[in-house]
């Protein structure tokens, strides 16, 4: 038989991290898994580490498979072929620098499994930082050691601030709507695999993967959020999320995507204010980095 859950982790260059991702997975209470990993022609020692791992691997899940890329091709290609490989009913995806909780596919595949209406569930974060250990921010977003001086203890924490136009509780949460003006959805997420696999064949490079697929899921899908702490973000040097020019690129393309579904469904005043919000973030960040180069060269 199938199993029920897929894990799938597209991998690049986190020899550092990706030992410890693969023992909360093997250290997971819900037993029928799949572990698929791909390498993305990484540079560094993560297929070594991973091929440690085989035979503890092969024992544990029911699939284990590992292959590494002879180019760099993205993660985009990456998801793909992992997706298509995957045979669960549900697919969980992880960063391979991030960590779950021992209870994480349990917790998520109990409230989902018997929920057609449903197409992801997903957790709460904890922030990490590049030795494992638990961080938290401050209000300006900066890494604090002390709890007592955190203004967000965690990820969700921050993300129901930033969007506090939608109430995590409700129905809201995941709605087409919502997301449209932003994808505040944490890491760590369970999906139904029939959507996800129906969703993933027009992913483009130039867009922002993991929001483009949760507009697609949200139109047919209800989002559920658990206020419990599942997973474990890691921040360094390296995150896409710091990357900020790029992301505003790649949320721009994302964007124009959704123009004909927003002009079918008589939302296409939204989507314009939209449009408007990520041209006036490139704007204010060209402004900043046209600052930063003068400074440089008085200097």
């Amino acid at each position: 038989m199938p199993p029920k859950i897929s894990v799938i982790v597209p991998a690049y260059n986190h020899a550092p991290y990706i030992a410890q991702m693969i023992e909360s997975i093997i250290e997971q209470t819900f037993l029928d898994i799949e572990l698929l990993i791909l390498d993305d022609a990484s540079q560094d020692d993560t297929e070594e580490i991973v091929k440690g791992f085989a035979d503890v691997c092969k024992k544990r899940f029911t699939k284990f498979y590992f292959y590494k890329k002879e180019q760099n091709l993205g993660l985009v290609d990456s998801i793909k072929k992992l997706v298509a490989m995957s045979e669960g009913e549900f697919i969980f995806s992880s960063a391979s620098d991030d960590i779950l909780k021992p209870q994480t596919i349990e917790t998520l595949y109990d409230f989902i499994k018997d929920k057609s209406d449903y197409g992801l569930v997903v957790g709460n974060n904890e922030i990490i930082n590049e030795k494992g250990n638990k961080i938290y921010w401050d209000k300006k977003k900066k890494n604090v050691i002390d709890k007592k001086l955190a203004y967000y203890k965690t990820f969700g924490d921050f993300l129901k601030e930033k969007r506090a136009d939608v109430d995590f509780f409700s129905n809201d949460f995941g709605s087409y709507a919502s997301l449209l003006k932003g994808n505040y959805i944490p890491n760590g997420y369970l999906r139904r695999a029939s959507a996800l696999k129906e969703n993933i064949k027009n992913l483009e490079n130039d867009i922002m993967e993991d929001w483009h697929l949760m507009l697609q899921c949200s139109k047919e899908y209800k989002f559920k959020y658990i206020d419990k702490i599942l997973y474990s973000y890691r921040l360094h040097s390296t995150n896409t999320i710091k990357n900020t020019s790029k992301m505003i690129v790649l949320s721009n393309n994302t964007l124009k995507k959704e123009m004909r579904h927003c002009l079918i469904n008589k939302l296409f005043i939204l989507y314009i204010i939209s449009r408007l919000r990520y041209y006036f973030i490139s704007v204010k960040s060209d402004i900043i980095q046209f600052m930063k180069n003068r400074i440089r060269k008085v200097l």
